[in-house]
């Protein structure tokens, strides 16, 4: 399947890249295609871009323009693969602007051009998620699973759907699915701390805490939630250190004072 984020970040001159701004990448996009305006790759990159600025019209005016300029001898992958690639990013945009039916019309014309790409059944899993209809959303993201096994979008939205049935431990499988592929994501980290409340189990998510902790040092809503940890399993002293660096990062924070407070007389 075409990964054209991928394909249309590749020439486009020195210094492009994550180093660089969204803006800026857009504005040197744009000039080029002043001299070519029917280059796809760079509207491809140009749409792609957009979306992620919340700029959702022009998005889709770029990649519907992109759409009749494919050629098969601009891309690697087969001209179905790259039109799949487009329509599913123009039913991100669509979704984004609350489009759900023309969204669905895009992520659907995807999946009939390439049936083998996850994107677009990620796509109709979450409108069929947001209007309550449960398991359409699950076929759709175990869909995306089997074709992309390591499909995080896809385990986040089965473990939004087990959490509204109170399966929590199912909720929990997901969100350290998620996690096992990206120990950075906060979404499933404090999904797995609410499934772990909610079963009273937490051997895990103290794990998974302290990596997350380790690339996001000042995050103190995770913070809390380790000193929360540490104070249950009688770790007294790590609790207080944690929770002190909390207060000293956010000194108005009242439940780490709170909790500090507490430690300071369990300790006494």
């Amino acid at each position: 399947m075409a990964n054209t984020s991928q394909e249309t970040a590749d020439n486009h001159g020195p210094g492009l890249g994550v180093s660089v701004g969204r803006s800026d990448q857009l504005e040197f996009i744009q000039k080029s295609l002043l001299s070519d305006p029917a280059n796809l790759r760079d509207l491809t990159h140009a749409g792609i871009l957009l979306h992620e600025m919340g700029r959702v019209e022009e998005s889709a005016a770029h990649l519907a323009r992109a759409m009749s300029a494919v050629k098969p001898a601009e891309s690697a992958y087969s001209l179905s693969d790259v039109h799949s690639g487009i329509l599913a990013q123009m039913g991100d945009c669509y979704a984004d602007d609350s489009d759900d039916a023309t969204a669905e019309r895009h992520y659907r014309a995807a999946i009939a051009l390439s049936p083998t790409y996850s994107a677009p059944y990620v796509g109709l899993g979450t409108i069929a998620l947001q209007a309550d209809r449960f398991e359409q959303a699950r076929e759709f993201f175990e869909t995306a699973i089997e074709i992309q096994d390591d499909c995080g979008e896809a385990y986040s939205g089965l473990a939004i759907i087990h959490e509204n049935q109170q399966d929590y431990s199912a909720a929990f499988e997901m969100h350290l699915k998620c996690l096992e592929l990206d120990t950075n994501n906060l979404v499933a980290l404090l999904g797995l701390f609410q499934a772990s409340c909610e079963m009273g189990t937490f051997s895990k998510i103290t794990h998974y805490l302290e990596i997350y902790l380790g690339g996001n040092p000042g995050d103190t809503s995770v913070l809390f939630c380790l000193a929360t940890l540490y104070a249950r399993d009688g770790r007294l002293q790590d609790a207080k250190r944690v929770t002190q660096k909390i207060l000293t990062l956010e000194p108005e924070k009242e439940g780490a004072a709170r909790l500090l407070s507490q430690l300071n007389e369990a300790v006494a």
